[in-house]
């Protein structure tokens, strides 16, 4: 009776601990619904890439120069989209990517790759012309 009643016990125990994390919902973590754009709007994605050479032992003062440049194009980016074709734009994510390289022998070169998605709503005239 006791060789049946520890192991019972010890996976009623082992349930009972794993009930609160089979009861969390996971469909409002942002990973797993992107944010999606309010209605009438779209959603507009501008991918940014940017190299710099950089000096001898510069690499840090060259990087903080190059992301600052590339979240100031981010930055305009919704003002380039409300100019041209948007009565509205709002930022929902920006993500940026940095590197050194030295492919060609001629010095390193320090590269920012990055993406703006933006929600848009289109002026009347290109809403319709879509």
């Amino acid at each position: 009776m006791t060789r049946l009643l520890i192991p019972t016990t010890l996976g009623l125990m082992l349930a009972a601990m794993a009930l609160p994390a089979l009861a969390q919902n996971f469909s409002n973590l942002p990973l797993r619904t992107p944010r999606q754009p309010p209605e009438g709007y779209i959603s507009v994605q501008s991918g940014v890439s940017i190299s710099y050479p950089v000096p001898d032992g510069d690499s840090e003062e060259q990087q903080e120069k190059a992301l600052k440049s590339f979240y100031k194009i981010a930055a305009s980016s919704c003002s380039t989209l409300l100019e041209t074709i948007a009565d509205a734009c709002e930022i929902s994510a920006v993500s940026s990517n940095t590197s050194v390289n030295n492919l060609d022998n001629r010095g390193a070169r320090l590269s920012i790759n990055g993406q703006v998605t933006m929600s848009v709503k289109l002026k009347a005239s290109a809403a319709a012309a879509k």
